[in-house]
């Protein structure tokens, strides 16, 4: 682990724990445990819980789930471990199961619901909210379709894309993160990495947290609003937009954030201690 760094978004603590946390207690690739109840809309909800070996090879977990969320916390052991919140919804009441495979150094999960129809009728069919438990210098790629994605204090390389859902991120290395309509808060925690860091949307808002401790080249451009909130100076485009760019120390890793409309905030990372961990989000 990182040890006990403080970090503050301005003066509000920025991290929460946003996912109850499942013990596991499954065997390699099989369901471990299963319950299920209904509401009153005649909707059965499940509840199971999966592990999947990591071969020693694997240096990628990818997860694509369209049906809901993804909240990754870390872990220890050399396995991914996911508890799974499904609900399956009248009338076809479909099944969804989870999938993987390896695909050169990565390991792939898929949430996969059958026997549904494409589109609208697809979405209406079941929903499968799911914590994923891994360990923390894996890199990682996490997919979803409308739904939030939670994934802070990684170690590995972070990838993370959703059409209309909330990102909510942190590593000390790479982040590669997207969302079409959705906000995305984010925060660059290391001093330094390899390859360019992008956070981008189309309309959605973006907040990022810059560590301008680090060895940083920023560069933040949108046809909609651009703020900062630790001095660096906003430049006005001819087309309406805004664009900011910094350089900090060596300026080795490229930082950088764009949006074809929606509103990026820059904000400061700030240190306040001689470690590395961050605090509990407080939205």
């Amino acid at each position: 682990m990182f040890g006990n760094t403080v970090f503050m978004f301005g003066k509000t603590v920025f991290w929460r724990a946003g996912f109850v946390v499942v013990l596991l207690t499954a065997s390699a690739c099989t369901p471990s445990s299963r319950t299920s109840d209904s509401n009153s809309a005649n909707v059965r909800i499940e509840r199971t819980d999966r592990e999947f070996d990591i071969a020693g090879d694997v240096t990628r977990i990818a997860i694509d789930n369209p049906w809901g969320e993804i909240n990754v916390r870390s872990r220890d052991e050399r396995e991914v471990g996911i508890h799974a919140v499904i609900q399956r919804m009248p009338p076809q009441f479909a099944a969804i199961k989870l999938t993987s495979h390896r695909d050169g150094d990565t390991l792939r999960i898929d949430v996969v619901l059958e026997g549904a129809r494409e589109g609208a009728e697809a979405a209406q069919s079941g929903r499968a909210d799911i914590a994923v438990f891994v360990p923390n210098d894996l890199a990682l790629s996490l997919r979803t379709r409308d739904a939030r994605i939670s994934a802070k204090k990684r170690g590995g390389a972070l990838e993370a894309a959703t059409d209309s859902g909330e990102i909510q991120a942190s590593s000390f290395s790479r982040l590669n993160l997207h969302s079409r309509s959705g906000q995305i808060r984010a925060a660059a925690i290391g001093k330094r990495w390899s390859g360019v860091s992008e956070i981008s949307t189309e309309s959605g808002r973006i907040v990022l947290l810059v560590p301008t401790f680090g060895d940083i080249a920023l560069t933040a451009q949108t046809g909609g609003k651009l703020s900062t909130g630790f001095g660096l100076s906003v430049h006005a485009l001819a087309n309406g937009g805004h664009e900011a760019h910094a350089r900090y120390g060596a300026g080795t890793s490229e930082l950088r954030a764009s949006s074809t409309n929606g509103e990026i905030v820059l904000e400061q990372l700030v240190l306040l201690g001689d470690d590395k961990d961050l605090p509990e989000d407080d939205d």
